[in-house]
Parts: structure tokens; sequence; C-alpha cells
């Protein structure tokens, strides 16, 4: 079974009447269960550092598969693959239907993990929020 977790980006709030636990600076990664909708203020509620504002936008769920360097694959996350003979270069990883897909300018694959759910055809090589200069990439 995946586990249900998910990221953000740290954005303070216009008003800053945010209380936080602890200080995460504005433009870094946390990681916990995001409250979005119907809430002045978003944010996410991280075991570490408590409750942190976010950008909305930046929201995406870990999709229960692992690189073939072990990192956590994300919604949002670049990624190049291998598949039948075929190289992705800077694929989009998105979360549809109940199916992982990465998408390409040239082309969509399904992405099929091993059952420790490690896709040895994968690897992470940035994110669009963080490097979306990747996102011009095609197929080779």
């Amino acid at each position: 079974m995946r586990k249900i977790k998910f990221r953000a980006k740290v954005k303070m709030p216009e008003k800053r009447n945010f209380a936080r636990q602890e200080y995460v600076p504005e433009g870094q990664w946390v990681y916990g269960e995001p409250h979005t909708i119907d809430c002045p203020t978003p944010h996410i509620h991280t075991v570490d550092v408590g409750k942190q504002p976010i950008d909305k936008e930046t929201v995406g769920q870990f999709i229960g598969v692992y690189d073939k360097n072990g990192k956590e694959v994300y919604e949002g996350d670049i990624v190049d693959c291998w598949s039948e003979g075929r190289h992705c270069t800077n694929g989009i990883v998105k979360w549809m239907q109940n199916r992982i897909w990465i998408a390409s300018t040239w082309d969509i694959w399904n992405l099929m993990p091993n059952k420790n759910g490690i896709d040895e055809g994968l690897i992470v090589v940035g994110n669009i929020y963080d490097n979306p200069e990747l996102m011009e990439g095609g197929e080779k």
C-alpha cells in the first residue's frame, strides 16, 4: 500500500500573523498534511517543525515510488526515465485516475515500479518549481 504524504514550499502570508512552532525559511520544502481548502492561510502540519504556511500551488503528493537512487518521487518532479528501449528526458510526474504517469513533450509513460516500489529506469533530476528550465526536454 502506498504511503500518503505530501510536500509543499513554505510561503509567508501577506498578513504576518501566522503562528509557527519553528521557523522554516520561505521557499524551503516541508512535508506533512496540507490544509488548503476553506482556510485563510494555506498551511501544512509537519511532524518535525509544526504548522507552516505554504504556497498551495506547490503541493505535491508522494506517488509511492522511489527512483533508482532511492529518492522519493512526488507529483511535479522532473525525471529521466527509460522504458522499453525508449528514453524520456525531463518528463513531469503526474498522478491521475489512480495511476502514475510521466508526461514529456514527446510522449506519455505509465509508471510500473517493481514490487519494492523502486523503478530502476527512473531518476529524479529536479522539479517544476525549483528547476523550470529543465522542462524543455524531449525524447532521445
